[in-house]
């Protein structure tokens, strides 16, 4: 279990980094001015949202998933995590629809509106960080 509870963390982790990283990633891409550097931005954040942030949200999910049956975990805190977890979910989903827009249309949004983006993850990490962290024995 407790390499269970590793791999849920640590993947945990990195999906969090990414939720934070990639509004900045987006912010980026209507100040880009040359096709070059537009290319190389489209490239890293597709690698990041692609190969990086989506599989650590699977193992997350999954890993997560498995120590609820193992741990055979139950609540209501639980049950409010997962809605948590839920919207978690919902707003990858969108980042990665919003990636697919900005490949067609760079000047989509402004970078500022791109950077409000950063609120939902603000909000939602802490949230979940602090239903595990003062949940009941």
């Amino acid at each position: 279990m407790a390499y269970l509870k590793a791999l849920h963390i640590s993947t945990l982790l990195i999906w969090c980094a990414g939720l934070f990283y990639l509004p900045g990633l987006y912010a980026a891409h209507p100040k880009v001015e040359s096709h070059h550097d537009f290319r190389r931005l489209r490239i890293m954040t597709r690698f990041a949202f692609v190969g990086l942030i989506s599989p650590a949200a699977v193992i997350a999910v999954v890993s997560g998933t498995a120590l609820v049956f193992v741990a055979q975990v139950e609540g209501g805190w639980m049950a409010a995590k997962l809605a948590i977890v839920t919207l978690m979910v919902l707003f990858h989903l969108y980042c990665g629809r919003l990636l697919g827009m900005l490949g067609e249309h760079p000047d989509l949004r402004s970078a500022g509106a791109h950077l409000l983006l950063l609120v939902p993850p603000l909000v939602l990490i802490p949230l979940v960080f602090w239903l595990v962290l003062g949940k009941p024995l």
